[in-house]
């Protein structure tokens, strides 16, 4: 259908002549020729063809004002998203919005900056309640306005792999704008998905996150399904109400939006809640055996609408494999391009993608955990810890947390090193806040840390009753892995005391049934020696 469409539209440009702009406002030559490069572009974009969307975008720019521009920067840095360009979509992106009174800085914006525009973004919201906020809501809009705020979503995306501190600086002027301008349509919808998000990144304010992503919600049930709307719930789904309802609803409402933005044509934004709800589905326990044939399906899906999408869901492929003890080489999937993740990361740093780098190291250090390899873990750990996302707010932050406080209760009872002990409670204390938000998600992991600090002092008794809770919590909520992990930990603390082995070595075998339920043969083999 594009193809068809670019074909017809570079018709037209032969025939008014390749290269040639007419500016003859009497005979609306001008309008023709706008709106001939403008359909070429977005159709290239459709397509994949990036020079040749850059070729006809930027032939636009020379020819016509940034107002009346919109729609070519809008498929340029669509182009530029799927081949991974962020940096230069944030720049242009920068320069550009300055065009239209939202006046950023180009200098990256400090702490204090970030904080004082959340407090005016915060001031603008508290003059408007729920009700009136949705009320703005409208389907059809001033096509300029709409514009807008479409390059403000190519941006946050650019920004968000980033982590640039740009992101809630932009979510902040945009959220006033809206609200100043009581406009609200699907793609401000994006901003405020994002502005609570950032209530609980910034202030740790769970509330006032939720809060938002409720109002996006409401707004979102009044309006047309499109690219903004697919990409507004992938940010309350994937990033909000993960702390809130449980993760398997989660992992459903995530492939729901995948399955719609692909009904309505929105293939490269569909990819972001696809690479999420199979994350997410890992980490929830689904079997091994049946995630690893929808990965193969998925990456190559991804490979052909969104490869950004297809180096992280490589990554849990690869740690797929090696949980079930099997290597089917997932990079292949790159055709050379990338031979493993030591290449990806190469690819990163030349991209300054601190995401993925994050992303690859998180990924290293969850590995390192599950094949108990806790000194690697710990390195893996030290690392990811470095990049600026890792103060970003998601899932793996939860998981990172989890696994590190029982490693350090593990390190703690081998080396009696109080920095280990300060990190384990540090890590009870994150889920103290957090099982309160989701019982579902966090009671059985709060009572495996409980029961790790009560085995480092030692307390046999109580360490014994809270294993044994966090196991039945495990089992209650359908994680069979977590539920392994909890025989596991028991069974390493009972090889320790004195006439406790016959008890020890059923936990372990009962940790290996459960991994291998779960499709870890690869770990249950470890478990194993």
């Amino acid at each position: 259908r594009f193809g068809c469409a670019l074909h017809y539209y570079e018709e037209g440009i032969r025939f008014l002549g390749i290269g040639k702009w007419i500016n003859d406002i009497i005979t609306d030559g001008r309008q023709l020729c706008l709106g001939l490069y403008e359909g070429a572009a977005a159709a290239c974009c459709a397509i994949g063809k990036d020079a040749m969307t850059a070729y006809y975008a930027n032939f636009i720019f020379q020819n016509v004002s940034p107002e009346n521009s919109l729609p070519a920067w809008i498929s340029l840095f669509s182009s530029l998203e799927s081949s991974g360009k962020h940096m230069e979509i944030v720049e242009k992106g920068i320069k550009l919005i300055c065009h239209f009174n939202i006046n950023i800085s180009r200098d990256p914006p400090n702490p204090a900056a970030i904080m004082e525009s959340m407090a005016a973004a915060v001031a603008s919201a508290s003059h408007f309640k729920i009700d009136q906020i949705v009320e703005m809501y409208q389907n059809r809009s001033e096509r300029k306005m709409q514009n807008i705020f479409k390059i403000y979503n190519a941006i946050s995306v650019a920004a968000y792999s980033l982590s640039s501190p740009y992101l809630p600086l932009l979510t902040f002027d945009f959220v006033r704008y809206s609200l100043k301008n009581k406009f609200c349509t699907t793609e401000t919808a994006v901003a405020f998905a994002s502005f609570g998000l950032f209530n609980i990144y910034l202030i740790q304010d769970y509330a006032a996150g939720k809060y938002w992503a409720n109002i996006v919600l409401d707004m979102l049930k009044k309006a047309r399904a499109r690219s903004a709307y697919v990409r507004a719930k992938w940010i309350v789904h994937g990033h909000i109400m993960i702390w809130f309802i449980p993760l398997k609803t989660t992992v459903k409402n995530l492939f729901r939006t995948y399955q719609l933005g692909m009904k309505i044509g929105d293939f490269n934004n569909s990819m972001y809640p696809l690479v999420l709800s199979s994350s997410y589905a890992l980490f929830e326990g689904e079997n091994l055996a049946l995630l690893s044939q929808s990965f193969n399906g998925n990456l190559k899906m991804m490979m052909k609408y969104n490869i950004a999408c297809a180096k992280f869901a490589v990554i849990d492929k690869d740690m797929i494999d090696t949980l079930r003890g099997e290597d089917t080489n997932p990079f292949s999937i790159f055709e050379g391009l990338y031979a493993n993740d030591e290449d990806l990361i190469n690819h990163a740093q030349e991209e300054n993608n601190m995401n993925l780098l994050e992303y690859i190291y998180l990924r290293r250090f969850i590995l390192s955990f599950w094949k108990g390899d806790y000194e690697n873990a710990e390195t893996c750990a030290k690392v990811a810890l470095s990049f600026p996302s890792a103060k970003w707010p998601k899932l793996l932050s939860m998981y990172f947390s989890f696994f590190r406080g029982l490693i350090a209760f593990q390190r703690y009872r081998e080396t009696q090193s109080e920095e280990q002990l300060r990190n384990g409670i540090e890590s009870i204390c994150k889920f103290e806040v957090w099982v309160n938000l989701s019982p579902a998600n966090f009671e059985n992991k709060l009572t495996l840390l409980n029961a790790e600090q009560q085995a480092s002092l030692p307390n046999i008794k109580q360490a014994k009753v809270l294993y044994k809770a966090s196991i039945e919590s495990a089992r209650d909520n359908g994680r069979v892995h977590e539920q392994g992990l909890a025989y596991e930990m028991m069974g390493k603390f009972l090889l320790s005391v004195s006439n406790e082995s016959t008890q020890a070595m059923e936990c372990l075998e009962k940790a290996r049934t459960c991994y291998n339920q779960w499709g870890a043969l690869g770990k249950a083999e470890i478990l194993c020696r």
